[in-house]
């Protein structure tokens, strides 16, 4: 990210040293600047910030060891075979929701984020969401087990149900998930609890979508708490529920909360109108990226119209993409190409938090086999393009740098006829 060099940027910097605690140093200055948070019309005013060092977050140095990730992944299956609860369920939501997270980050880099160079992702954010936004999902997995032996009709009634849950599932979420998001989600902004919980999803302030599911470990279960009613209170009434139904709703859940933090520009009069009712019942990703950037303000999950209730709501305007260069200006271009296999894994179209990781290599593998492997991909990228261009980059604040890998793989290059 490139922070401008104005007079005024640079005023704005300084009033913004005294604040920057609640996120990342690295981030928090240059995301806000780069956003335009301290634009004329929809800066903060000294009251809206005069509590940031009160809240100064104690998960900053935070790191999470992942090494028994897919330990703790496999584990509800070994509970599931001791106690005799069904496997597929669990297996199949938790699945459907990680791998529904990754494609969302994939089109959301390949669409918004590889040509955006004005919103770059420190490298310290990208390491400490990618150790965790995985984690609510195996989370909920491990609380669905409890709830499949005192409740097996809430997964396994007739699939007869599954159109009358549904709807009441939905109306479930209107009802009662939005009002107790809004209000718990107000508790969690009391200085105690953001020092405690919800300070650690606050340090990432410029967001991924992903960053939807960045949480403190204690601050999951409040949100089982407050999501739970969504086909918890149907069942209870109707004694009738089916898993696919939680499962649906949950990934969609997932895709709505990500695509309030894709940290994009989007106004279409339907939802800026002041007499569209959808400016009240449907929120936009800038009306949730005005959280980030005032804290007291947009507390809402998907339905504005709390905020309007209350009085939290605020106009956030984000103008950094208005002052990007055209697509397809490259002042450099740096050339390269494939390196082995383990490449793959480090492409941010793949892995997004794996942009500024180590060159990864698959050491168990002989290099005959892995290169192989490359020139079969290779062979068949060059059936539909020549080179590929990855992100671009600013030099000097007026330069733009691109990447172009060539469909070239090792192979090629070791026996070039």
């Amino acid at each position: 990210m490139c922070m401008p060099t104005s007079k005024d940027a640079s005023a704005a910097t300084a009033k913004l040293t005294t604040i920057s605690s609640t996120g990342d140093a690295s981030s928090s200055e240059t995301a806000i600047l780069a956003n335009n948070a301290y634009d004329e019309n929809t800066r903060p005013t000294k009251d809206d910030t005069k509590h940031f060092k009160a809240v100064t977050s104690t998960h900053s140095d935070h790191v999470r060891n992942t090494k028994y990730d897919l330990l703790w992944f496999l584990l509800p299956a070994l509970i599931c075979q001791l106690i005799g609860t069904p496997i597929y369920a669990i297996y199949a939501i938790g699945i459907t929701r990680l791998i529904s997270t990754r494609l969302t980050l994939t089109v959301h880099y390949l669409l918004f984020d590889k040509d955006n160079y004005l919103n770059k992702i420190p490298q310290k954010q990208l390491e400490r969401e990618g150790d965790d936004y995985m984690v609510g999902a195996v989370v909920h997995m491990f609380a669905q087990i409890p709830l499949q032996v005192l409740f097996p009709a809430m997964f396994f009634s007739d699939a007869s149900v599954i159109g009358p849950s549904a709807y009441r599932a939905f109306i479930s979420h209107i009802l009662l998930v939005e009002p107790l998001y809004y209000f718990a989600h107000r508790w969690l902004h009391i200085p105690e609890n953001m020092k405690s919980m919800h300070g650690f999803h606050h340090l990432s302030i410029s967001t991924l979508p992903s960053t939807s599911l960045v949480q403190n470990f204690h601050e999951h279960f409040v949100y089982i708490a407050v999501f739970g009613p969504a086909f918890l209170a149907p069942f209870l009434l109707f004694w009738e529920m089916h898993w696919t139904i939680i499962g649906a709703y949950l990934v969609l859940f997932d895709l709505i909360n990500a695509y309030g933090h894709m940290n994009i520009k989007y106004r279409h009069p339907i939802f800026t109108s002041k007499y569209s009712p959808f400016q009240y019942l449907f929120y936009t990703p800038e009306f949730h990226l005005g959280h980030h950037a005032f804290f007291r303000a947009n507390y809402a999950l998907f339905m504005p119209i709390w905020d309007h209730m209350f009085g939290t709501w605020r106009t956030y305007k984000k103008t950094d993409s208005d002052r990007l260069l055209p697509a397809k200006q490259q002042d450099f271009v740096f050339i390269g190409h494939n390196a082995g296999l383990a490449h793959f894994s480090t492409c941010p179209e793949w892995d997004v938090y794996a942009a500024y990781g180590p060159f990864r290599t698959y050491k168990y593998l002989p290099y005959q086999v892995e290169f192989l492997f490359c020139a079969m991909v290779g062979f068949f990228c060059r059936m539909i393009m020549s080179a590929y261009t990855c992100s671009r980059y600013m030099i000097n604040d007026r330069l733009i740098g691109r990447v172009i890998c060539i469909c070239r793989t090792p192979i090629d290059y070791i026996k070039p006829s």
